[in-house]
């Protein structure tokens, strides 16, 4: 028993401190934790813990906002980013929760909805939080609002060529680029899950590509970087309940993929 005992406390210790080892720093605890229960936006009543309890747990590894400043210290993706991966996906507030919480507990591949973070950063490790603080956590980053922080803010890199000439990607990669544009340029439909249906068919490729491990470094920053204005719309277009709305996305979603041709080519 005493040495179960004296296991199990090691494992929590290691868990605690993976996210830690995953890059040699974390951010601050405190750096990112100024605002407020009402500053963010949340109901002091009900989302004061849950703030807390994110502050406490979460900021280990997370900052709350993105800061260019901080990149290098940078562990995992910033907690607004992860609310603009699942909001738009579960707008619901109890789905929201659900799917976080789902992915916290086990995190994989093949569930997560940020390919890019999963890349640059690893998998989360399985954190053994107790489901009642979890949910406090996530009820919480529901509620808050990152209204005031830029959209764009603190994404490390912008599309670049490779000293003169365009990026070397593989035929693969090419050719589901290519299969992205013919979709979204020829697609029409009167139904909103057809287009519902389109943006989960364009996130399917776009999280093959980032996922492919033989793309590292500066090439691989640039595929997030082409990928990440896209990623965002995608989310929106896959959760979309209004026709009008989703018929207007497609054709800007469109356009940023034809940026492709500009900055990468095939083998």
């Amino acid at each position: 028993m005493k040495k179960i005992s004296i296991l199990l406390v090691v494992s929590l210790l290691v868990l605690l401190g993976a996210c830690k080892e995953q890059a040699g720093k974390s951010p601050s605890q405190s750096s990112d934790a100024k605002a407020d229960v009402s500053e963010m936006g949340l109901n002091p009543a009900s989302d004061a813990k849950g703030y807390e309890l994110m502050k406490s747990k979460c900021y280990i590894c997370h900052f709350e906002r993105p800061d260019p400043s901080k990149r290098d210290k940078m562990v995992a993706p910033p907690m607004l980013r992860v609310q603009e991966h699942y909001l738009p996906n579960y707008p619901d507030k109890e789905e929201f929760v659900q799917a976080v919480m789902a992915i916290v507990k086990n995190p994989s591949e093949e569930n997560s909805l940020m390919p890019g973070a999963v890349r640059k950063f690893n998998l989360m490790p399985k954190l053994p939080y107790e489901d009642d603080e979890l949910r406090l956590i996530v009820e919480a980053l529901y509620n808050m609002d990152f209204e005031n922080v830029s959209k764009g803010a603190g994404h490390e890199s912008k599309l670049t060529l490779d000293n003169g000439t365009k990026w070397v990607v593989s035929a693969q990669t090419y050719k589901l680029v290519q299969e992205i544009d013919q979709n979204l340029e020829s697609f029409s439909a009167d139904k909103i899950e057809s287009y519902n249906q389109l943006g989960k068919d364009v996130f399917g490729k776009m999280k093959f590509v980032l996922m492919d491990k033989s793309y590292t470094g500066e090439l691989f920053d640039q595929i997030h970087a082409f990928f990440y204005g896209i990623e965002a719309k995608t989310h929106t277009l896959i959760s979309e309940k209004d026709l009008a709305k989703a018929k207007e996305l497609v054709p800007k979603l469109h356009a940023e993929v034809k940026i492709f041709y500009d900055f990468f080519q095939s083998k």
